[in-house]
């Protein structure tokens, strides 16, 4: 099903409550009413397009075409990354630490299964915020800072930071969601059964809605902004030969 603008958001999350997170991520608040998406954007300063395209992506891949992004400001697409990763910093990742350590009291001390889950987990959050750190700091302020030389009138510029390609850094992104694959076999395979089941149910389904939102923020950068900043480092090489 494609979303659209003259559908209610309230049965927009109704049939892919999924979609609550992209939502999130443009800063909408909750109580719809009986709204449509353009009206629910257009109260909050968000352009309906430009979140038609982004719910449809997330919602049906076969909308994920970078081309059709290329009608959106690059900034927008970096602040719903953004959004995205305070989501995950502040939220989502510290909410399954949680639910680790309630799990680690109501299993034995001396059970060394939950104390390699526990270090495991605390490694994958050193490597996420890492990753994020890297992109926050480094690859979006990069991206940023090309999107204005594209559109200034002197295209021969250089970027002031450190990195001169996006592949770059694209060569360093490491695959985190294969380490959320092995937390779940851990949970799955190894830990022993605990006191309270609904607990230990509550964090696997957790930790596999954080995979798949990872890989839907994946295929964002992987499928819209990479492609849009190889295409910028182009003109601006041809601009630069052309000079």
């Amino acid at each position: 099903m494609q979303i659209t603008e003259d559908m209610k958001m309230v049965d927009v999350v109704q049939h892919d409550i999924q979609l609550l997170a992209v939502i999130q991520r443009f800063e909408i608040p909750l109580g719809f009413k009986e709204r449509t998406v353009a009206d629910v954007c257009e109260a909050n300063d968000v352009n309906t397009a430009f979140f038609l395209q982004i719910a449809n992506s997330f919602h049906d891949k076969s909308f994920l075409n970078w081309e059709k992004f290329k009608a959106f400001p690059v900034e927008w697409i970096i602040t719903y990354l953004r959004n995205a990763h305070r989501c995950y910093v502040d939220y989502r990742i510290p909410q399954i630490e949680k639910q680790i350590e309630s799990f680690e009291k109501q299993v034995d001390k001396n059970e060394q299964n939950v104390k390699l889950l526990l270090g495991f987990f605390r490694k994958y959050i050193k490597e996420f915020n890492t990753h994020i750190e890297q992109e926050e700091n480094n690859v979006f302020p990069y991206i940023l800072e090309l999107n204005d030389l594209v559109n200034s009138k002197s295209r021969n510029g250089k970027t002031k930071g450190k990195r001169t390609s996006i592949k770059e850094y694209h060569e360093e992104h490491n695959n985190i969601e294969e380490s959320l694959f092995d937390l779940k076999n851990i949970l799955l395979k190894y830990l022993p059964p605990p006191v309270n089941n609904c607990l230990y149910n509550n964090l696997i389904f957790d930790i596999f809605r954080l995979e798949r939102d990872l890989l839907d923020h994946a295929e964002i950068e992987e499928n819209v902004l990479y492609p849009l900043v190889k295409e910028m480092e182009e003109v601006l090489l041809s601009n630069s030969k052309g000079n």
